[in-house]
C-alpha cells in the first residue's frame, strides 16, 4: 500500500510539474504558491469601511461519501449538502493590524440525519507595532466542531457525532537586534467535549476529554547569509484535564535546532531536528522521551507549479475507553498547478503513523486527494475534489477505506 500510494502520488506530480500551458502569470512573489498569487483581474474587491475591508463570502456544497461512518465493513453512502457563509475582515492601516474572521457550516445528510451538524468559528487578532524591529501580534479563536467518524478518538458506540468546543489565545513578541532575530510566545487553548447519546441508549460521558493546554515557546536567530536563518527554539507546554479518575496530565518539552529558507524565492521554508520529551503525572503512563523533527518546504518548479512538502513528529492527546497518547508522525507532499489564469489544479498526498503509548495499538494513515479550481470572475468560482482516505491497524475492526467526492460553488465580494 505504501509504494503504490508513493508512486501514484509522484506520478500526478510529475504529470502536473511536466504539462505546458500558455497563460499570462503575474510574477509569483517569494515564497508564496500558485494558489495564494495575486491575480487582480479575479480577485474579490472586498467592501471598503474606513480603514478596513470585509470580505463577506458562501459556498454550496453537495459531496458523496461512500463511507459515512468510516466502518471496516458494511459501508454506508450517503449525500452530503452544505451551505458555509464567512467573512474576513482586514485592516489597511500603514502600521499595526488588526483583522477579524466568523463562519459557519452548516451540514445535512440526505439519509443519515443523525450525523446532520452545525460548525462555526469566530477569530481575531491583531498586530502593535512597537518600533520598525519590534512588534506584539495576538491570536484569539473560539470554534465548535464535531468529531469526523474516521476520528481514532470518536467513540464506536455514538449515535451522533461527538460535539466540543476549541478557544485559545496567543500572545506573541517579535524583536529584531542587527542580525539577531529573536521570539517569544505564551498560548492557552480549552477543548470542552459534549456527551453523546449511545446506540444502546443512556449517553457516553466525554468529560474526561475536557483539557487545558498552556504553552511557553522562545526562538532564537541569526542571518547567517543571505536565504539562511539558523535558529534555536525552545517549547514548553503543560496539559491539564479537568476530571477523570487517572488524568492524564503532562509537561511536554521540545529543543530542536533549525534553519529557514529562502533561496531566491524558489525554495522557502524551514528544517529542524531536536529532542521531544513528555512526563506524565501518574505513573500509569508512560513518560515518553525521542527524537524531535519537522520540515516545511515550498518549491517553485515554474511560475506556473509550486510544490510543498511537510513532516513532522509530536506526542498527541489520544482517547479509547481511556486515555491513550500517541507518538504521531506526519509526512505530506502537494503539487499546485495553474492549468490556466482561471483554472488551478492541486494534489495532496499524506502518511500518518500512530504508535500508542498505553496498548500495543499502531495506526497507519493514508490520504490522497486531487482537486480543480475554475474561476468564473471575482465573485464567482467552482471548485471539485476527490479525496480517497485509508486506516490500517493492528486492532481488529478499525481498519477502512473511504472514497469523497465533493462539489463547491463560492460567491465573493
Amino acid at each position: 500500500m505504501k509504494i503504490k500510494t508513493l508512486s501514484l502520488l509522484l506520478g500526478t506530480a510529475t504529470l502536473l510539474a511536466g504539462t505546458s500551458t500558455v497563460v499570462i502569470a503575474q510574477e509569483l512573489q517569494r515564497g508564496a504558491s500558485v494558489v495564494n498569487r495575486p491575480r487582480p483581474e479575479l480577485d474579490p474587491l472586498g467592501i471598503r469601511q474606513g480603514g478596513f475591508l470585509i470580505f463577506p463570502k458562501v459556498e454550496l456544497g453537495t459531496s458523496y461519501d461512500d463511507n459515512v461512518f468510516a466502518s471496516d465493513d458494511d459501508k454506508e453512502g450517503d449525500f452530503l449538502f452544505q451551505v458555509l457563509p464567512s467573512v474576513a475582515v482586514e485592516s489597511t492601516f500603514s502600521r499595526h493590524a488588526l483583522r477579524f474572521g466568523a463562519g459557519a457550516d452548516f451540514g445535512r445528510y440526505a439519509d443519515n440525519t443523525s450525523e446532520n451538524y452545525i460548525d462555526y468559528f469566530v477569530t481575531g487578532g491583531g498586530r502593535l507595532d512597537i518600533t520598525g524591529d519590534s512588534a506584539l501580534s495576538l491570536d484569539l479563536q473560539h470554534r465548535k466542531l464535531h468529531d469526523d467518524r474516521g476520528d481514532p478518538d470518536s467513540p464506536d458506540a455514538a449515535s451522533e457525532p461527538v460535539e466540543f468546543t476549541r478557544s485559545g489565545a496567543e500572545l506573541e513578541y517579535n524583536q529584531r537586534y542587527n542580525r539577531v532575530v529573536g521570539s517569544f510566545g505564551i498560548g492557552a487553548e480549552n477543548e470542552d467535549y459534549d456527551d453523546v447519546a449511545s446506540i444502546a441508549g443512556g449517553n457516553l460521558d466525554q468529560d474526561d476529554r475536557d483539557r487545558w493546554a498552556y504553552t511557553a515557546t522562545g526562538q532564537i536567530g541569526y542571518d547567517l547569509y543571505p536565504g539562511y536563518q539558523p535558529f534555536l527554539r525552545v517549547t514548553y507546554t503543560r496539559t491539564e484535564y479537568d476530571t477523570g479518575t487517572i488524568k492524564p496530565d503532562s509537561d511536554g518539552y521540545e529543543a530542536v535546532v533549525g534553519t529557514s529558507l529562502d533561496l531566491t524565492g524558489l525554495l522557502t521554508g524551514e528544517v529542524f531536528v531536536g529532542y521531544l520529551a513528555r512526563n506524565y503525572d501518574e505513573q500509569v503512563y508512560e513518560d515518553f522521551t525521542g527524537l524531535a523533527y519537522g520540515l516545511s518546504l515550498d518549491y517553485a518548479v515554474t511560475q506556473l507549479t509550486t510544490i510543498n512538502g511537510k513532516v513532522s513528529r509530536g506526542v498527541e492527546e489520544g482517547f479509547g475507553t481511556t486515555p491513550n497518547p500517541r507518538d504521531r508522525s506526519t509526512f505530506g507532499i502537494g503539487v499546485d498547478h495553474e492549468l490556466l489564469r482561471n483554472v488551478i489544479l492541486t494534489a495532496r498526498g499524506e502518511y500518518q503513523m500512530d504508535d500508542y503509548q498505553n496498548t500495543s495499538r499502531s495506526d497507519d494513515f493514508y490520504l490522497l486527494q486531487a482537486g480543480a479550481t475554475y474561476t468564473l470572475n471575482r465573485n464567482l468560482y467552482l471548485r471539485g475534489t476527490y479525496t480517497y482516505s485509508r486506516r490500517e491497524s493492528n486492532l481488529q475492526g478499525n481498519d477502512y477505506d473511504r472514497n469523497l467526492i465533493a462539489l463547491r460553488i463560492g460567491a465573493q465580494l
